[in-house]
């Protein structure tokens, strides 16, 4: 049986082995001059390539329940036993596995190794432009002509990161065959706002509570370190909603981020704080009242925006300026303009409808021997390896159904 694999990222490899181990002939076909370009990025370059704390809130579509059906049939125990007979010892930060080498780049190479044992064919530099479905065969269009196939994996990854090589060429392809696509937007990345304040926070890492709405509706809720950049706000909690956020801007709705940078302190709480600082620091200016309370680049920001000259006594701080400032410190309102592009994303919401494929094979119902897996997908995980798992999980699904010869 032969089976082409059409893009060498994670999920496409291991689907390349999978088939190639079941006794296929594979093809592996890259755009980049080497695999896993994005995976020997990932995790600031340790690769993060699963979590030991899994479940189906991590993940994210129109039908989340498909993400989980799919990784209860390889999980991250497996996940971890796999890596290991490739020779890749983990790491557990918490629930963080990492390969012992703290390398992404061992990870490639492990899996290359694997690749070039199991003797899949890989064609560097391939840009595959069109699959076919002809006379119950796949023809596989590239620069170089065509070739068919008994099968195909469709692993071509999504939008996000292009340098890397994900051009959305992959939807189109789907497409082109029948399958329909949910609009895809950056996700894991940061939120650019209005107002020029920005540049006076920049560099600031806070703690916080960030709570994402669309007028009044909540759309997302989430807490970590929140960090301050010269645009707008990024950090994991801000990677967590912002595939929500991007949605919504689509949507053309009005976007904001309430911040609080006392989690779990009311408004009135924080009130009563800065009353009692303002009794026991009045002889100070006020350029020195949020002082040791708050990051002095924050605190000198929050009281321009309050409109608080930072040379008048504490002491004559008003009722006003203290609501004015107890309101800022607990609910923060981060104006959203846009999500960072793409090019600044570490994944895609949205791609290839689930519910156009078998959650138990990874087969699209309505073109029989087509196979999809990983980012390409209407699946998207939140920060912690859980991007990859999907990535493993649909790619080896994918790989063992597709090398099955009678179905």
């Amino acid at each position: 049986m032969q089976i082409a694999v059409i893009g060498a990222g994670p999920a496409g490899m291991v689907a390349a082995i999978e088939a190639a181990r079941n006794g296929a002939d594979v093809v592996l076909y890259e755009k980049n001059k080497k695999v896993g370009k994005k995976l020997a990025t990932t995790g600031n370059g340790r690769c993060n390539y699963t979590n030991l704390v899994m479940d189906a809130e991590k993940y994210r579509g129109e039908d989340p329940q498909f993400a989980w059906k799919v990784i209860s049939s390889f999980d991250e125990r497996e996940t971890i036993a796999y890596f290991q007979k490739l020779g890749i010892e983990p790491k557990m930060r918490g629930g963080y596995v990492y390969p012992n080498s703290d390398q992404a780049s061992s990870v490639v190479s492990a899996l290359l190794d694997e690749l070039e044992h199991q003797k899949v064919m890989i064609r560097y530099e391939s840009i595959v432009k069109e699959i076919r479905r002809e006379n119950g065969k796949f023809l596989v269009m590239t620069q170089e002509g065509k070739r068919g196939f008994d099968r195909v994996i469709l692993t071509a990854g999504s939008c996000a990161a292009p340098a890397t090589g994900s051009d959305g060429s992959g939807y189109r392809m789907a497409e082109k065959l029948g399958l329909r696509k949910i609009w895809a937007v950056p996700a894991l990345t940061a939120i650019r706002c209005s107002g020029t304040q920005y540049k006076d926070m920049a560099g600031v890492r806070a703690d916080a509570q960030l709570t994402l709405k669309s007028g009044k509706t909540v759309l997302a809720e989430e807490r970590g370190e929140l960090q301050l950049t010269d645009y707008g706000i990024s950090g994991i909690p801000v990677f967590q909603i912002s595939r929500f956020a991007a949605y919504a801007l689509e949507r053309k709705e009005i976007v904001a981020v309430y911040i609080s940078f006392f989690p779990g302190k009311s408004r009135e709480e924080i009130l009563r704080l800065l009353e009692q600082r303002k009794e026991q620091l009045f002889y100070k200016p006020a350029g020195k009242f949020l002082q040791g309370l708050l990051n002095q680049k924050l605190g000198d920001a929050f009281l321009k925006l309050c409109n608080i000259d930072a040379a008048m006594p504490v002491a004559e701080l008003t009722t006003k300026n203290l609501k004015a400032l107890s309101g800022m410190l607990t609910e923060y309102k981060a104006e959203a303009v846009s999500v960072n592009p793409f090019a600044q994303a570490q994944c895609a919401a949205g791609g290839i409808a689930t519910g156009e494929l078998n959650p138990e094979t990874m087969e699209a119902w309505s073109v029989p021997g087509l196979y999809l897996a990983g980012e390409i997908l209407d699946v998207d995980g939140i920060c912690g390896g859980y991007n990859l798992q999907w990535a493993w999980s649909s790619g080896i699904l994918a790989g063992r159904s597709a090398s099955i010869k009678q179905q």
